[in-house]
């Protein structure tokens, strides 16, 4: 179930709510004309971290009395404690990690496949000087031997 809310806009998917606990809105006796009229109310309630799943049910059946302006009121609380908690998590949550650009990542792959390719060209000559070498005193111990 898919519903614009009272300002349109946003898209409220109803089938895809889940309380803090893990719950949806088939586990709750939700007011039909609430879940048709008014679907924010319902998502607002839903992902409310300071009720528990009995306050939740309080509150959708408190929806059939509320006159309109109450629901604002329950609306406005709702939409506060949901800013003033993203604003907590952003000033406490750990900083995000600095993503690399696929224009860096692939500077420093290339930068280390340089540095790779230096070591394996070096160990390459080192093992011809030692090969000449071993060379050279093969030959000089045989011209000795002679």
């Amino acid at each position: 179930m898919t519903h614009t809310n009272q300002t349109d806009s946003a898209v409220v998917d109803l089938s895809t709510l889940k309380t803090p606990s893990g719950k949806t809105i088939q586990d709750f006796d939700i007011p039909e004309k609430i879940l048709k009229e008014d679907p924010e109310i319902v998502d607002l309630v839903m992902r409310s971290e300071s009720m528990n799943d009995e306050e939740r049910q309080y509150w959708f059946n408190l929806t059939k009395v509320m006159n309109s302006e109450q629901m604002e009121k329950l609306r406005g609380i709702l939409t506060r404690e949901r800013k003033k908690l993203a604003e907590i998590e952003e000033k406490y949550a750990p900083p995000a990690k600095d993503t690399l650009s696929k224009e860096e990542i692939a500077r420093r792959n290339a930068e280390i496949e340089k540095k790779r390719k230096a070591k394996q060209a070096e160990l390459r000559r080192r093992e011809q000087e030692a090969e000449e070498e071993e060379k050279e005193e093969e030959i000089l111990s045989e011209l000795e031997e002679l």
